[in-house]
């Protein structure tokens, strides 16, 4: 695809509005692996977004951490204790979240995982899993165990049906965890999350899970407990887990649950995390806490990952909009992956008077509008060909009243940032053509432009 992903660019701002609680850190990306302090462009990292998204995971990993080899068969314990942190959990998690904004591929999350885990490593991870990370090996080695579970949940809040959940689960899983039993633990959570997310009941979710995956869910935690010991294998696991969500009150009800069954108690809390804030949401002293613990790099990706949601979906009702008068036709094509399919339909609302752009999608028709006017710019046709996603139809508007540019080169790249940075969510280079007038980006863009390169290069050239 024509996009870059997310961290091929050095500065990265993330979306803020007033009315949400900032922290402010000075920094710069210099390489993939590198993250030096201080730096002439600030990042902003968002701390209160109103929603969490993924975040059910890295609380249970964080809180069950000092338990994995100190098991506790009790749910009285302090909840942040002392020494607990983030492992493996949470930044395989976080890994996820990363590969599915580059796309979703097996590569993208091939690249994420060894990228972080080499950033972080020493936190946990499985031998087999250690040796394929440190390694140049891009094969999958037939695991059955549990981190392909505990690391799934962001898949099961992009996707609009189980279907396309569930493919995605397997995709995300099979990169290392290729076993049937590896992969089914990673449909089986991000299943319970996507129904957990879309109202269902603890009884609908629990009879899912059981005929669609075989796990025994008919049994309690009072059952398990006494005999339980670790496992790191998910076919005891995953259920296990599930079971600690279905006997759980609310959302800390639930960690507290996992953690006391014993076993691998992060891996454990993580998976019932993850479904539990699908649930439940996560009260918000708990949400400031976890994200309190989460180094500038990972916080980078949880907050990309989190805008992406902040915003309603929008549609064709959300915002003011007007149809193109002149449809020029550009040739143009794309191919997309599930995951970007899943983005772009998404769409964006504007909501500050620097957003300088609405987008809805329609009938396999994604539309652009001006948001200060509603006039129509561009539209694209969304198509799966021979079981491919693709970009295949673009138009623009050609009426120079309406659209006063009439470079149909700089009309490709304010399309293509508008994608991959607007719907996206990666941090997004300017085209050739935008770079020669950055004062005319920022009249296309908005805060979208100034979060990449920094308000004061806009003053500069104005």
């Amino acid at each position: 695809m024509l996009i870059p992903n997310f961290l091929e660019v050095y500065f990265i701002r993330v979306v803020v509005l007033k009315r949400w609680n900032i922290r402010v850190l000075n920094c710069r990306f210099v390489s993939d692996h590198d993250l030096y302090l201080p730096c002439y462009t600030p990042l902003i990292i968002i701390t209160n977004w109103g929603v969490e998204i993924m975040l059910g995971a890295i609380t249970g990993d964080i809180i069950g951490s000092i338990y994995e080899w100190r098991n506790i068969k009790e749910k009285d314990f302090p909840l942040f204790g002392a020494n607990c942190e983030i492992t493996d959990d949470s930044i395989m998690t976080i890994a996820v979240a990363e590969g599915l904004m580059n796309g979703g591929r097996p590569d993208d999350f091939i690249d994420a995982m060894k990228r972080l885990g080499n950033i972080y490593p020493n936190k946990g991870y499985g031998g087999n899993f250690n040796s394929w990370l440190r390694s140049n090996n891009r094969m999958p080695y037939n695991s059955w165990g549990n981190g392909s579970a505990m690391r799934v949940s962001p898949v099961g809040w992009l996707f609009d049906s189980l279907d396309a959940t569930e493919k995605a689960a397997k995709a995300s899983a099979e990169v290392t965890h290729n076993h049937p039993e590896g992969i089914k633990g990673a449909q089986a959570t991000a299943s319970a999350i996507f129904l957990a997310r879309n109202g269902k009941s603890k009884k609908d979710i629990k009879a899912y899970i059981e005929n669609k995956y075989g796990y025994d869910l008919k049994r309690t935690l009072d059952e398990i407990r006494p005999s339980y010991t670790f496992n790191e294998s998910c076919q005891e696991t995953v259920p296990e887990a599930i079971i600690a969500f279905l006997e759980s009150n609310d959302f800390e009800d639930a960690i507290r649950n996992a953690i006391s069954l014993g076993g691998d108690s992060d891996t454990l809390a993580a998976i019932a995390g993850s479904i539990a804030e699908a649930a439940y949401g996560i009260p918000k002293e708990i949400e400031n806490k976890v994200l309190s613990m989460l180094s500038p790099p990972l916080l980078v990706i949880v907050n990309l990952w989190r805008e992406a949601f902040i915003r309603p979906v929008a549609t064709k009702e959300t915002w003011e909009n007007k149809p193109i008068f002149l449809p020029k036709y550009i040739e143009f094509k794309i191919k997309l992956s599930d995951a970007e399919y899943a983005l772009l339909k998404r769409g964006l609302v504007p909501d500050a008077m620097e957003d300088k752009w609405f987008i809805y999608f329609e009938d396999d028709w994604l539309y652009f509008h001006r948001s200060w006017t509603g006039q129509g710019i561009f539209k694209a046709r969304l198509l799966e060909i021979d079981g491919e996603k693709v970009i295949d139809l673009f138009y623009v508007e050609g009426d120079p009243e309406q659209n006063k540019n009439t470079n149909d080169e700089l009309s490709k790249e304010i399309f293509i940032y508008l994608i991959g940075r607007g719907l996206l969510k990666r941090a997004m280079p300017l085209g050739l053509e935008l770079q020669k007038n950055v004062l005319a980006a920022w009249g296309e863009f908005g805060r979208m432009i100034t979060e990449e390169i920094g308000i004061e290069k806009i003053y500069k050239d104005s």
